[in-house]
């Protein structure tokens, strides 16, 4: 037989047990909830910031139109920057196309060199960072030129201008800042075009070029022939006479 005392001592161990475990379940519970909030928070303002940053993008976009004055490369590249930062294809699949269109854009500016997008590929503090952009962008057209079909209107347009990008940075024939006086870049720009397109084919670039471009070519003869027959056939070449420098790290 228990003593009362012995009774109120059980009595009391065992509700301080109950109280600790109590506390230690509430304690899970306000930890479980700062980490719900917190997870909360950060969406909300990782989508905020987003926000924001594609609607700077479209106002970009927006002001960018024919009669406006020719964006700077610089400006360019900032803005590439942003959307790269959180690109989806789905979602940011026109204002990737505005992009190439403002790129190629700027590329045909007559003797305007601070316009042409290339140009900041001979700034010494923008080199690296240029070409990890223009990597970043000609693999993304690789990878809508894998969703697009030729035979529609529509992605026949995108087809054209993914191709006419991936056609422009890997071949400097046609970079207008290396006439007359630039012709003493061509070297090293030729060097960047090599590890661009051996950074393309690691990635699977001359893949993409068989399985697209040739069938395209059966499909719709006629429709794009100029870049059809020139991307899965130059690009390979292009990349393998320049081989040497496909483990050039830049």
């Amino acid at each position: 037989m228990f003593t009362l005392s012995q009774t109120s001592r059980a009595w009391f161990i065992d509700r301080a047990r109950q109280a600790r475990e109590e506390r230690l379940v509430q304690k899970e519970r306000e930890r479980a909830a700062i980490v719900i909030q917190a997870h909360v928070r950060s969406f909300l303002c990782r989508s905020q910031l987003q926000r924001e940053i594609r609607r700077e993008i479209d106002d970009f976009f927006k002001a960018d139109d024919p009669g406006s004055t020719k964006r700077s490369a610089l400006c360019i590249f900032k803005i590439a920057r942003k959307l790269l930062f959180l690109f989806r294809i789905k979602e940011d699949n026109e204002r990737f196309e505005k992009l190439c269109r403002s790129i190629l854009s700027s590329m045909d500016a007559e003797n305007e060199p601070k316009v042409w997008y290339v140009s900041l590929a001979c700034s010494k503090d923008l080199t690296l960072f240029w070409i990890k952009q223009i990597k970043s962008i000609l693999w993304y057209c690789c990878e809508f030129l894998k969703q697009l079909k030729p035979e529609i209107l529509q992605d026949s347009r995108l087809i054209t201008l993914y191709l006419t990008m991936l056609v422009t940075f890997t071949d400097t024939s046609t970079w207008k800042i290396l006439r007359g006086k630039g012709e003493s870049l061509r070297p090293a720009m030729n060097h960047i075009c090599a590890n661009i397109m051996g950074h393309l084919n690691q990635h699977g670039f001359y893949s993409v070029n068989v399985d697209f471009a040739l069938p395209s070519a059966w499909r719709c003869d006629g429709l794009f022939p100029d870049l059809v027959s020139y991307v899965p056939h130059n690009n390979p070449v292009r990349w393998s006479d320049g081989r040497r420098w496909h483990d050039w790290q830049l």
